[in-house]
C-alpha cells in the first residue's frame, strides 16, 4: 500500500464496516502511523463543489459517461463497494481512478451515505389480502388495547458480538473459539396492553408446523388470555 493511496483504502475499509480502531491497526500493519481522530477527519471530509466537478485525472470525453455510469451503478445497487465500481470503470472506459475521485463524483451527483435499513418484503399474491385485512380493522376501530402481537426468535448459546477487548499487542486473543453447531432454542412470546404472555420454548429439531403452533396457542396464549 503506497502513501498516495492509503487514504482511499481508509474510506473503503470504513464502507466495509470497520471501526476507527480497526482501521488504525490495519494502517499500522502497513507501516502507516495515524490516529483515530485523523481517520475520522479523512472519512467525514466534505468536498465543496463551487463549480461542476470534473476530475483532471479523467479525459473530458469519458467524464460524463463515467459520471452517468456511477449514478446508474448505485441506483441499481445502493450497496456496491467503491473498489468494485473503480474496477468496472477501468474495464469499461480504460480509465484508472482512485476511490477519492469516485467519492467526489458521488457527491457531485448528490448521492449521500446513510445507514442501511431493513424491511420485510410481501409477495405480490399476499399484498391485496393484507391490505384488505388492514383496511377492515382500521374501519372497525381496532386498537392495541384489544390485540396481542406475537413473534418467535432463535437464540444460540455462543458469543455473536463483532468486538473483543484485549490487552495491547495480544493479537492471539482476537481469535475466539466457535462451535460448529451451537445449542439453540426457538422462543415464542407475545405482548399486549395487558402485559407479556408466558414464553414457549421449542427445542432444536422441532418442525414448527400447524399442529405445533396450535398447541402453543392453546397451552400458552389461551391459558394466559383467560
Amino acid at each position: 500500500m503506497s502513501v498516495k493511496t492509503w487514504k482511499d483504502d481508509v474510506i473503503c475499509w470504513r464502507e466495509e464496516g470497520l471501526s476507527y480502531e480497526e482501521i488504525r491497526k490495519k494502517c499500522l500493519s502497513y507501516g502507516i502511523k495515524t490516529t483515530k481522530s485523523r481517520i475520522g477527519r479523512i472519512i467525514t471530509k466534505r468536498y465543496g463543489n463551487k463549480k461542476i466537478y470534473a476530475s483532471s485525472s479523467i479525459s473530458r470525453d469519458n467524464f460524463l459517461p463515467i459520471k452517468e455510469f456511477v449514478k446508474e451503478a448505485y441506483l441499481a445497487n445502493a450497496q456496491r463497494k467503491a473498489t468494485e465500481i473503480v474496477d468496472d470503470i477501468a474495464d469499461k472506459f480504460d480509465e484508472k481512478i482512485t476511490v477519492a475521485v469516485l467519492r467526489r463524483i458521488r457527491i457531485s451527483i448528490g448521492l449521500e451515505k446513510a445507514n442501511r435499513r431493513y424491511g420485510h418484503s410481501v409477495r405480490m399474491a399476499n399484498r391485496q389480502p393484507r391490505y384488505t385485512f388492514c383496511r377492515l380493522h382500521l374501519d372497525l376501530g381496532t386498537m392495541f388495547l384489544t390485540h396481542c402481537f406475537t413473534d418467535e426468535s432463535m437464540v444460540q448459546s455462543c458469543e455473536t458480538g463483532r468486538f473483543v477487548y484485549i490487552l495491547k499487542g495480544d493479537n492471539s486473543r482476537r481469535v475466539q473459539p466457535r462451535h460448529k453447531h451451537p445449542a439453540s432454542l426457538m422462543i415464542w412470546g407475545g405482548i399486549s396492553w395487558e402485559g407479556a404472555t408466558p414464553l414457549a420454548i421449542i427445542r432444536r429439531g422441532t418442525k414448527v408446523d400447524g399442529p405445533v403452533y396450535q398447541s402453543i396457542l392453546h397451552n400458552v396464549y389461551l391459558e394466559w388470555a383467560q
